[in-house]
């Protein structure tokens, strides 16, 4: 009996090993899958424009704690990004961003950050990283506000651009790449 439990520990061993890893190639798949439908579901301008479109009225404040409504650049091409000092993906994008500041301000680009965050670390973070366009304070409820402008997760960084007429052209979960805004600017 014992010699015959020894050859079968190996077999039994070695079909359970093939059915976990089965089990973890469907996972991956269905991760895959998943995570490809949720990252290009943030390429697609949002189904409702509508609530996206309630972002231009809304109101901000500065890093020096002054009034910042969105009108204030009404009639630019707006890219506004939701990010925060934590976000590992939000300060990689970032340096982009102040390159196309900088590259497109003279076509009508106005970039604007809304930091979800604590000021202080956002105010020494803009001024480590030299950003020059607005950085302005959003509430943490505004995580749950863009789950209605295309973001479901209502993760970071966030971004949507809109036209100087206020139409929405593109909503991105995830970060936005410079060559990206280079073709939106052209």
């Amino acid at each position: 009996m014992d010699n015959e439990n020894a050859t079968n520990a190996p077999k039994s061993d070695a079909r359970r090993n093939l059915a976990l890893a089965a089990a973890g190639l469907v996972a991956c798949g269905a991760g895959a899958g998943g995570g490809y439908l949720w990252l290009t579901r943030g390429e697609r301008a949002a189904s409702n424009a509508g609530e996206a479109a309630k972002l231009l009225t809304a109101n901000f404040t500065t890093l020096d704690d002054k009034p910042a409504p969105i009108s204030t650049w009404r009639g630019k091409t707006l890219l506004i990004n939701f990010w925060a000092t934590w976000c590992g993906p939000c300060r990689e994008e970032m340096p982009d961003f102040v390159k196309a500041q900088t590259a497109y301000e003279s076509k009508g680009l106005q970039i604007i950050g809304l930091a979800i965050d604590r000021r202080e670390p956002v105010v020494r973070f803009a001024r480590e990283l030299g950003i020059n366009y607005p950085i302005l304070m959003a509430d943490v409820a505004w995580l749950e506000a863009v789950k209605t402008m295309g973001n479901p997760q209502g993760v970071l960084p966030f971004s949507l651009v809109f036209s100087p007429k206020s139409e929405l052209m593109l909503t991105r979960v995830g970060k936005v790449k410079y060559d990206e805004i280079t073709t939106i600017m052209s």
